[in-house]
């Protein structure tokens, strides 16, 4: 029986949710236990410790003692099937099992150790009268057919597993959960799309059915899930099967991760593929297609996704298409499905009853647009949003900075700039002109027309567009206005911001025309957004400049280098210096830098550490070296 067991389609069966198959006795008992009377619950535990002495003669005493006083307790047939397979005999619980049956032929926990017992003996004959018995035993319960076709898969019978849930079907009248252990022994044999349209049967009529399908098509691509439903998940959880009482888990556990690897993403795209056609049929029900737009949605065919919920809002009142609607977009957007909430927005949008319901729903289609890439779309519902303002109003300059804001960065340079006049001639005293007009003055830079980017900033007063005017000027070769206008910008700037505008300006006053030229275009290049063309600059310039400017544009290029991700640029930069400029104030800081990094490096602390030695001898009172004193006596050693 093991070879069987280990063969073939069977080893799909527990990555559909086949739960509970191993887990579901122990539970039972667990359950059972919190309720036991006094003198059971000393009996279950006398016999547990005497099990855990290895004394399986003395616990079986003590069960059988504990079944004569109390019949009816299925705790003890429980804890028995543990004692003799601890023992090495399981087969010897089945007497008891039928004796406890043919006095309470209800209680599930016995009939499913049962049959497990009968599989692992290789009973298929027993097996099958044993399903039969417990139906007629409990005639309008699912769980003998359930579990029945479980104890199937486990002897490698998937047929069987099959005609018996339909004779459940057909007996019962269909129950959803019977659809669903159909659909799971279908996949576990490799019919995903056969699986899935029995799932879909169970989808719409039961929503705790619903969240099971769900769970098993998660599971499907999971190579870590949790398919028993008890918590295990892979090798780990099978290692220790094997190291405690019950081990016959083991094989469940280890097979269960195998089947996970081996569905993986094919299969859950095909079951995903198929449930989604099932429930999209013509006589699909609202719930039915509410559903098939979620699964749809969960598998990235929004497509699909969008045309199941538009048939299911034509089976809806208006207020239920709305509410489902608001759903939708909210579900595409936690699903990270922006193309679909842009979808879901746009139809609750024209169904909206007055102006502030369209205005509304215009801000989400302007969020769910540019997360989907859709600019026209967004800038379309944001200047719905703007004109649905009065003119001069505070709502409308708002709703119109932030739809101008968007339109520098997304529309055509002739639009922008009609659009930013009459924002202008609108607003003129706006506190957002400055900000705006910057960032159309820096596009117009960007596309070469420096003279319309002048005329932007011009009669705007504030810190953006001063330091916009600024790099125009510096842009255009003229260091030593452009060097003022940098430092005339300081008092209106953020602290982080004016550090660096003010290091530029004075790295440009400090270095002669040539070199203030070199420095100027690789900071003209980063404002513009391209460090990596500032790097190169300085890689192709810095020896045409004089000896004393080179340490500064260096220093300048190696911090650009960092901000820019080009760490072995911003190594090389800082190497000349060190080595070919140690009497430069940038020396100190190049050093410290530098040796960090060769710190870092496997070998490279002893070039760190004689970098380091230099800077303290040859410039003792730099406010860098105690700092360059503690890394070294770390590299020494002495220190962490």
């Amino acid at each position: 029986m093991a070879g069987s067991m280990a063969r073939g389609p069977i080893l799909l069966a527990a990555a559909v949710g086949l739960a509970g198959w191993f887990a579901a006795v122990p539970e039972s008992a667990t359950a059972g236990q919190r309720r036991l009377p006094r003198v059971e619950d000393r009996m279950l535990r006398e016999a547990s410790a005497q099990e855990a002495r290895g004394d399986f003669v003395g616990a079986e005493a003590t069960l059988r003692e504990l079944l004569r006083r109390r019949p009816n307790a299925s705790s003890a047939v429980l804890a028995l099937e543990r004692v003799f397979r601890s023992a090495g005999r399981p087969a010897a619980v089945l007497p008891v099992a039928d004796t406890f049956l043919a006095a309470d032929p209800s209680s599930g926990a016995v009939w499913t150790l049962k049959l497990r017992v009968l599989v692992e003996g290789d009973s298929l004959a027993a097996l099958g009268w044993a399903a039969s018995a417990w139906a007629q035993a409990v005639p309008g319960s699912a769980a003998p057919y359930r579990e029945g076709a479980r104890a199937y898969l486990e002897a490698d019978q998937a047929s069987e597993a099959v005609a018996l849930i339909e004779d459940g079907l057909q007996v019962l009248g269909g129950p959803p959960e019977l659809w669903v252990a159909l659909g799971d022994v279908h996949i576990s044999a490799g019919r995903a799309e056969e699986g899935a349209r029995a799932w879909a049967r169970a989808l719409g009529r039961d929503r705790a059915q619903t969240g099971e399908v769900l769970r098993r098509l998660e599971e499907l691509g999971d190579p870590l899930g949790d398919p028993l439903g008890d918590g295990t998940r892979g090798a780990p959880g099978a290692q220790e099967a094997q190291e405690t009482p019950g081990a016959h888990r083991t094989q469940g556990v280890q097979r269960a991760k195998g089947t996970n690897l081996a569905l993986g993403a094919q299969s859950r795209a095909r079951a995903a593929a198929a449930l989604v056609a099932a429930l999209g049929g013509e006589a699909a029900t609202a719930s039915q297609l509410e559903i098939g737009a979620e699964i749809a949605l969960r598998e990235g065919l929004e497509e699909e996704a969008r045309a199941m919920a538009e048939a299911a809002l034509e089976r809806l009142g208006d207020r239920e298409a709305r509410g489902y609607l608001r759903g939708f977009a909210r579900r595409a957007e936690e699903l990270d499905r922006p193309g679909s909430a842009l979808w879901a927005y746009s139809r609750l949008r024209e169904a909206a009853r007055d102006e502030a319901e369209r205005r509304a729903n215009d801000e989400r289609i302007a969020s769910a647009a540019l997360a989907a890439g859709d600019t026209t779309a967004a800038l379309d519902a944001l200047a719905r949003v703007t004109t649905s303002h009065p003119p001069g109003s505070s709502d409308r300059r708002a709703a119109w900075t932030a739809e101008l804001a968007l339109r520098i960065e997304a529309d055509e340079v002739q639009q922008v700039r009609e659009a930013f006049a009459g924002y202008r001639a609108q607003f003129p005293d706006a506190e957002e002109l400055d900000r705006l007009s910057a960032a159309l003055a820096s596009r117009l830079m960007r596309d070469g027309d420096v003279a319309g980017a002048m005329e932007t900033l011009a009669g705007i007063d504030g810190p953006g567009a001063a330091l916009e005017r600024a790099f125009l000027l510096l842009e255009g070769g003229a260091i030593a206005e452009g060097a003022a206008a940098l430092q005339e910008s300081l008092p209106e700037l953020e602290p982080g911001q004016a550090t660096e505008v003010l290091a530029l300006a004075l790295t440009l006053t400090r270095l002669t025309p040539v070199g203030a030229l070199l420095a100027a275009r690789a900071a003209v290049a980063v404002r513009r957004g391209d460090p990596a063309e500032a790097v190169r600059a300085v890689q192709v310039g810095a020896e045409a400049v004089p000896e004393a400017d080179r340490p500064a544009v260096l220093a300048m290029g190696a911090r650009t280098a960092d901000a820019a991700g080009l760490a072995a640029a911003a190594t090389t930069f800082r190497r000349t210096i060190v080595a070919e400029h140690a009497d430069a104030p940038e020396f100190a800081e190049a050093a410290v830098e530098l040796a960090r990094e060769l710190a870092a490096r496997p070998g490279g602390g002893a070039e760190a550490a004689r970098i380091l030695e230099e800077l303290i001898v040859a410039h003792p009172g730099s406010p860098v070296v105690p700092g360059a004193r503690r890394e070294l006596e770390r590299l020494r050693g002495g220190g962490t």
